[in-house]
């Protein structure tokens, strides 16, 4: 029996302990409180928007422990002393209802003994303090917060979009590193000694350069004005520049590489042909034969490579079964477009006649193309046994560098580009894909003379083999191809067996009189 008493008084005992550890937590709660509220009151730190409750909430829950405000309005700040009186009032009925009552305690049954329940004692008590505490007033929300945060959450990326991203970026990487047989193929085709092109000055001639820069000194090309006696500048520019029929005549501003610029015998030699229209001096044109065909000779190919061939005929009428087979072809016939042109041209019917089909099993076929002559074009492809492929589009620039706007094409709208179809007929081999791109920006010359670039992109598309110009000039004339065309001098042939065929078939040549095409 007096075991039984000794245990319970010392349960009592330990629930007296808790009870004052409580009341001590309390205490030590109430003294923070009240220091907060009374530094709160001597701050010096003004709201925007005072709000007695509001501050007296967040000293009290002590959300605001680091953060000392001061109120100030009088009024704010009575009210946030009556909210701090409540505040103590509230503790103290707190303190004089949680303590524990030993006649209010609970007794467990089973022992029959004053065993007080410590854990509900405990739970009441924080329960107790909670409900007592004044509630915090809800802070009011900015829509416009709101807003940024929602197009924040929804505008993140998400693991799978990054895993998504990657992944395209590793396979783009992939796609876009050149392999090592593109690289030998860019190397093959790169220019020796690097380019040889002069850039010519974005100002145009030497005095704008000086106004625009500030007589900063440039080593690029400049144009000089040519002030003839019956110029008139106040007309402004010549629409044509340097191809101008009447230049002798034309009161408009032509224009010249400015002289002062050339520094060398082959630069002064090109500005010469430049000025005069030609985009290479006639020395150079001479010798391009022979530095065409060196250059292809040393190209890895199982084809005899030749030098220039030509035939004046009239394709019309010409057996071109004689010529062979052809890797790539070329044309730029004499469309009918409707309009007064220095030169014959062909019907739409005779276009779709003529013999492109004996010429090749094999490759592909470049067509210029202008006005209403593109849908033609396209028609004759087909008829021919072509799929049209892809379209090389010629940007015209005039001698300063500039767009044509002014030409002599053109029904609707003068025209600054003309087209050129690209065609293909079976299974080309050995044609080297990707390495140029279709637009050429080059400088206008003659009527109807295209630009000499559109050679080097054909020769690096299919290298070292046998091509075939149709309505050529010339001009026109290349290594390692056979042009076709009425303004030819004559018949030249190389190639064994072409010569051999053409002599079976024209025994005593070819009659030109009659051509009209």
């Amino acid at each position: 029996m007096s075991d039984r008493k000794g245990s319970t008084e010392s349960d009592i005992a330990a629930a007296r302990a808790q009870t004052e550890s409580i009341r001590e937590r309390l205490a030590a709660r109430r003294q923070k409180r009240n220091n907060l509220i009374a530094a709160a009151t001597q701050n010096a730190l003004p709201l925007k928007n005072p709000d007695a409750s509001a501050v007296a909430a967040l000293l009290a829950s002590g959300k605001l422990s680091k953060t000392l405000v001061s109120l100030t309005t009088p009024l704010a700040s009575k009210s946030v002393t009556d909210a701090s009186s409540s505040l103590k009032r509230t503790d103290l009925e707190h303190e004089q209802t949680t303590a524990p009552r030993l006649d209010s305690l609970k007794f467990s049954d089973s022992s029959r003994t004053c065993v007080p329940d410590v854990m509900n004692v405990a739970v009441k008590e924080e329960n107790y303090v909670s409900s007592n505490e004044p509630p915090l007033k809800a802070p009011k929300v900015d829509p416009g917060a709101d807003s940024a945060d929602l197009e924040i959450l929804l505008s993140a990326v998400t693991a799978k979009e990054r895993e998504l991203k990657r992944v395209n970026e590793e396979i783009h990487t992939l796609l876009s590193t050149p392999t090592v047989m593109e690289k030998i193929l860019n190397k093959k085709f790169q220019s020796r000694g690097g380019s040889q092109v002069q850039l010519f000055c974005i100002h145009g001639t030497r005095v704008e350069c000086q106004q625009g820069t500030g007589n900063k000194e440039c080593k690029k090309l400049h144009f000089r004005k040519i002030i003839q006696s019956h110029t008139d500048e106040s007309l402004g520019d010549c629409s044509f520049l340097n191809t101008c029929f009447h230049v002798d005549t034309c009161k408009y501003v032509h224009y010249e590489i400015d002289p002062a610029d050339l520094t060398t015998a082959e630069a002064r030699e090109a500005a010469g042909a430049y000025n005069r229209g030609q985009l290479r001096p006639d020395s150079l044109d001479r010798g391009k034969s022979d530095l065409a065909l060196e250059k292809a000779v040393s190209a890895t190919t199982s084809v005899p490579l030749y030098p220039p061939q030509w035939i004046k005929c009239d394709i019309r009428q010409f057996d071109m079964t004689i010529l062979g087979k052809f890797a790539v072809i070329m044309a730029d016939p004499p469309w009918d477009i409707h309009m007064e042109l220095p030169y014959g041209t062909m019907s739409d019917d005779e276009m779709r006649k003529m013999d492109i089909p004996c010429l090749q099993d094999d490759g592909y076929i470049f067509l210029w193309v202008t006005g209403r002559a593109m849908e033609l074009g396209r028609e004759c492809l087909k008829l021919w046994g072509y799929e049209r492929v892809d379209e090389v589009i010629w940007v015209k620039t005039n001698q300063l560098q500039r767009l044509i706007r002014t030409g002599r094409t053109g029904h609707w709208l003068n025209h600054g580009k003309e087209h050129c179809l690209v065609g293909v007929k079976g299974s080309p081999r050995c044609m080297n894909r990707g390495l140029d791109c279709d637009v050429v920006v080059s400088e206008v010359r003659e009527t109807s003379r295209k630009p000499d670039e559109i050679y080097g992109l054909i020769e690096r598309l299919s290298p070292g083999t046998r091509k075939l110009e149709l309505f050529g000039r010339p001009h026109n004339l290349q290594a390692n191809w056979i042009t076709l065309g009425n303004q030819l001098d004559g018949t030249y042939l190389v190639d064994p067996e072409v010569v051999e065929r053409y002599r079976r078939r024209y025994p005593t040549g070819i009659d030109n009189k009659d051509d009209a095409s």
